[in-house]
């Protein structure tokens, strides 16, 4: 497929045109992204020297800002008085003889930054809300997300529990509407995401709490949002995502205790949406998501210990045989040369390393969250093997350029009665060593190594 059209194909108009960018149907970028370069559209050099040029855009996907489902969108250009019907899609090649291209007011470079034109257009949108305003019976709100977020209905229904009226999609869909609820807010809820994207409307200074999908993830456009109308915002753990593209959500301590709330562990309702979770996980083929498994292992360790005694619960939703397994608990990662540490903890059975880089293996982290794993790496004939030590400790070194020469793993007594641990590790010269299991030693016999693979296994699923 040719990325550049042929010329032919390519449209040249002699005029100048203002281009936007391009626009994202999503209702979070529209926010950060759709908005950024608008602000010159109330500049006095646009004003002044570019008002009769057209105004154009590229869409994202099946962006139409005329679809019912981008009406916000084109509603928010309207209260910043851009002329929407005069907007112009560019949707084929298009050679222009001059393009004016705003600068961005909102940046998604680390941290996320913005310019006082963003404020400004933002400040514009909030006073046409505050000039419009009428009252609303409750001013403690809950914007409900809905769309893949398992267990965001009983998270709802707590905050409910605690005087918040839950505002659905339908409720917002008119954004006249939703404004007037925002601007008159004084506590705003809602999962970290699009949904939460909204507070950049309320009043300075605005109660808000937010529920990040994983607790080790904040939203920097958020952060950002944040700080426009300077809220008082407060993030609260209460999930519990372990697969990739899919969040949990649960009634967590740390979500009564903000609430004041007695905590007596978790509750049923609690196990059956995450039961259903897993499940569901599972038979989608969903993958880990092991950047967050640092994060959640002591929580999930908890959480799981709760789980085992509701067996009943179990088996009424009939999990799939060894559904434990499946969750993310078991990953390693390894220090290799001038890569260091591996960007991402690894999954079971994955290979650590790129095998074409010859950088060598010096250290190996394991960490498993069921049952206690202990290693041990092989140096060479002179210093013999390192200390045993327990997951999640390190064996080897780092810093020295020390190699790694061999190794060997094995789990406790509890979980040896469960699984067998198999290992192997690929050497310098394009071979991999044969595959050892429950703490036997291998050995490179002097080759340098660049990458290892462990495979946690049920006992009647292991391989002999």
């Amino acid at each position: 497929m040719e990325l550049i059209p042929p010329p032919e194909s390519v449209q040249h108009r002699s005029e100048t045109v203002i281009y936007l960018g391009v626009s994202c149907p999503i209702w979070g970028h529209v926010i950060t992204d759709n908005l950024r370069r608008v602000w010159f559209l109330n500049s006095e050099i646009f004003k002044s020297e570019f008002k009769d040029c057209p105004v154009t855009y590229i869409k994202s996907g099946n962006f139409d800002i005329e679809h019912k489902e981008n009406a916000g969108f084109k509603r928010l250009l309207e209260i910043l008085e851009v002329k929407v019907d005069e907007l112009e899609c560019i949707d084929c090649p298009t050679q222009f003889d001059k393009i004016i291209l705003p600068d961005e007011s909102f940046f998604d470079l680390f941290p996320r930054r913005f310019t006082k034109e963003y404020v400004e257009t933002i400040d514009r949108i909030r006073n046409f809300a505050l000039k419009n305003s009428t009252p609303i019976s409750n001013k403690k709100l809950y914007f409900y997300h809905g769309l893949r977020q398992i267990g965001e209905e009983r998270l709802a229904e707590y905050f409910k529990s605690k005087g918040y009226d839950i505002i659905t999609h339908e409720q917002r869909a008119d954004i006249d509407v939703e404004l007037n609820l925002l601007i008159n807010c004084e506590s705003f809820a809602s999962i970290l995401g699009s949904v939460s994207h909204n507070t950049v409307f309320m009043r300075n200074h605005t109660e808000a709490i937010f529920i990040p999908r994983t607790i080790n993830w904040f939203s920097a456009h958020q952060v950002a949002l944040n700080q426009i109308c300077s809220l008082n915002a407060t993030f609260i753990d209460a999930s519990l995502p372990i697969f990739a593209g899919k969040f949990y959500y649960l009634i967590s301590p740390q979500l009564k205790r903000f609430f004041g709330d007695k905590w007596e562990g978790y509750e049923e309702e609690d196990f059956k949406n995450f039961l259903q979770y897993v499940k569901n996980c599972i038979y989608e083929d969903r993958a880990f998501s092991t950047k967050i498994a640092d994060s959640v292992a002591p929580i999930l360790t908890d959480f799981m210990a709760q789980l085992k005694r509701r067996k009943d619960l179990i088996t009424a939703f009939d999990m799939p045989p060894h559904w434990e397994t499946f969750r993310s608990s078991f990953y390693y990662r390894t220090h290799v040369g001038i890569l260091a540490w591996g960007k991402d903890w690894l999954e079971n059975n994955q290979i650590s390393n790129d095998l074409e880089k010859q950088y060598t293996l010096q250290a190996i982290k394991i960490s498993y969250t069921k049952h206690k794993i202990y290693y041990s790496v092989y140096y060479n004939d002179k210093e013999g093997w390192s200390e045993t030590v327990c997951s999640p400790e390190m064996a080897g070194t780092t810093g020295t350029g020390k190699p790694i020469c061999g190794m060997k793993v094995w789990l406790d007594e509890a979980g040896s009665k469960e699984f067998d641990i198999l290992y192997r590790m690929h050497k310098f010269d394009g071979e991999w060593t044969a595959w050892a299991k429950n703490g036997e030693a291998i050995y490179s016999y002097g080759q340098k190594l660049n990458a290892i693979q462990i495979n946690l296994e049920p006992k009647s699923n292991a391989t002999k």
